[in-house]
């Protein structure tokens, strides 16, 4: 028996439906080349609905850029506590889930690199990117820290390495232009998990 939803869930998946046919169309034509209109069409929506979700076409783009961030945030700037074990485990387990989760949001992907490559066209969006970015930082710092300390890590810069290491994930993008396989991501994985330099006799 098919369950009815209420007026709540129907708006929600609206709003959701148009905020991902704006991120399909952003990252492909770029915010100055995307209509509203077109939007709309790839919703299956009218161009008056987009606008009872979203105040202006600008409002969009931003939430097409900070709420998936949102979503993924926990996983970059909570590292202890969605990571458990020896520091090489925990760095392990986060370059895989990292890993996965941008390789299936190639879309989103694209976006950011908009975004980055901007500064000064979207100087809130690139601060709140910035900001994401020192958080993460900060988040990671310990756990490299501590592997160096028993000799799993590399002797360099903490702060080099988290950077390294982001711009790896920044970059997937750029690099893979196909779907992504299994084998793609462990390869990308293998890589990023280089950078951190995992002692050979540990």
């Amino acid at each position: 028996m098919e369950t009815k939803l209420t007026n709540d869930e129907k708006k929600k998946r609206k709003r959701s439906t148009i905020l991902n046919a704006a991120i399909k169309l952003y990252s492909d034509t770029g915010f100055a080349e995307t209509k509203v209109a077109d939007i709309a069409k790839e919703a299956g929506v009218s161009f008056g609905t987009v606008f009872t979700y979203f105040d202006s076409k600008e409002a969009l783009y931003e939430s097409a850029i900070l709420e998936p961030l949102k979503e993924i945030k926990p996983y970059f700037i909570e590292v202890g506590e969605h990571f458990k074990g020896e520091p090489l485990e925990v760095v392990k387990e986060m370059i895989d889930c990292h890993v996965q989760l941008f390789s299936m949001r190639s879309e989103y992907l694209r976006l950011i690199q908009q975004v980055l490559a901007r500064p000064d066209r979207f100087p809130k969006l690139f601060k709140e990117l910035d900001d994401f970015v020192k958080v993460f930082k900060d988040s990671i710092y310990p756990v490299i820290e501590e592997g160096q300390r028993l000799g799993y890590f590399y002797e360099e810069s903490p702060s080099l390495i988290a950077e390294s290491y982001f711009s790896i994930l920044n970059g997937m993008r750029l690099t893979f232009i196909d779907e992504y396989t299994n084998v793609m991501r462990q390869d990308i994985s293998r890589q990023a998990l280089r950078l951190f330099g995992p002692i050979t006799n540990k």
